[in-house]
């Protein structure tokens, strides 16, 4: 923090998360604050968010969040089976997240998110209907709610390759997520981004500052950030990090200089993600330029194909070209 500080404009928002930040004791919360709020400049009205794993919150670290200005909460529930939950290695049952999920709303918390995952291997449709109608009923303001995606260096991974993972068919998950956006829509959650649902005034401002491809602070091994057009990733490993900051040195592993054409297709694909799409306005702000002069052939294809649209101040993907992004982008870079 004292190394990025004396150039940081005042915090718009705060995401501490990444891995299990509500691991840590109450005394260790409060402390990390302490530093953030005598390092930064945080505005009166920031977001500040902590990601929190089922089982490990209670009363005393609720309490310090509250007293430090946390008004965001995210839960990585992922589903409401617990054999599930087991397949997918997490340490948490259905009955733990609710407790938590309830405590939290007993400390006055009224803002907070909630992770799923579908496609899942052996899920049934079915299934993915009881997670998402269960995590409903319990309101919360903002959901997020991806399809699984193959890492390398996984258990998953290593199982897909070599044919013993039973995933849902592309048709499946189609219908998966075709139902999401329905059922969560017409509970009156705003489908704003790909994968991202909110209730009114609850869009996720942090999300929104990657979707935009502005600049953000990453603090922590392993953490990316982007400052200055150079995109970063910190020391993975604990020992060298810490070492590396003993000598009073940012502890990056890599840096990637976006300039020219990277910049544009980061910046293009980057905003797709909404919704709303990419501002025409913005983009020509920006760059001084409109994004036909880049992507022109490429936008007239997808265009072509029903997969994108122009409004008269958006470019954006349609009802149809959102099953279909990943295809776009690829393209795009």
């Amino acid at each position: 923090m004292e190394l990025y500080a004396p150039k940081a404009d005042a915090l718009q928002t705060v995401f501490i998360g990444g891995g299990t930040p509500s691991i840590l004791s109450a005394n260790a919360l409060a402390r990390l604050f302490v530093d953030i709020h005598q390092n930064f400049t945080v505005r009166p009205d920031a977001e500040i968010t902590v990601e929190c794993n089922p089982g490990t919150v209670d009363a005393e670290k609720l309490d310090v969040m509250r007293e430090n200005g946390v008004n965001r909460l995210s839960f990585g529930l992922q589903a409401m089976q617990d054999e599930t939950l087991q397949r997918l290695g997490r340490i948490h049952t259905v009955s733990e997240f609710l407790e938590s999920y309830q405590l939290t709303r007993e400390h006055g918390f009224e803002n907070i998110n909630i992770d799923l995952i579908f496609a899942l291997p052996d899920q049934e449709i079915e299934a993915w209907h009881h997670t998402l109608n269960e995590v409903i009923s319990l309101e919360p303001e903002h959901i997020s709610a991806y399809n699984l995606v193959m890492e390398e260096e996984t258990p998953f991974y290593e199982q897909w390759q070599i044919g013993k993972l039973n995933l849902p068919s592309e048709d499946t998950e189609a219908d998966m997520f075709q139902y999401t956006i329905d059922t969560l829509t017409s509970h009156g959650y705003t489908h704003y981004e790909i994968c991202n649902f909110a209730k009114p005034n609850h869009f996720a401002k942090h999300n929104l500052v990657y979707w935009n491809n502005q600049t953000y602070i990453g603090l922590g091994a392993g953490a990316c950030g982007y400052v200055n057009g150079v995109r970063y990733t910190n020391i993975r490993g604990i020992a060298p990090y810490i070492k590396t900051l003993s000598k009073r040195n940012k502890p990056i592993a890599d840096t990637e200089n976006l300039t020219g054409h990277a910049e544009k297709a980061e910046t293009l694909m980057l905003a797709l993600r909404k919704r709303e799409g990419i501002s025409l306005e913005t983009y020509q702000n920006r760059f001084g330029e409109g994004i036909e002069d880049a992507f022109g052939d490429t936008l007239k294809k997808w265009r072509d194909l029903r997969l994108l649209e122009r409004t008269a101040t958006h470019l954006r993907f349609t009802p149809r070209g959102l099953f279909l992004a990943n295809e776009v982008f690829v393209e795009l870079m």
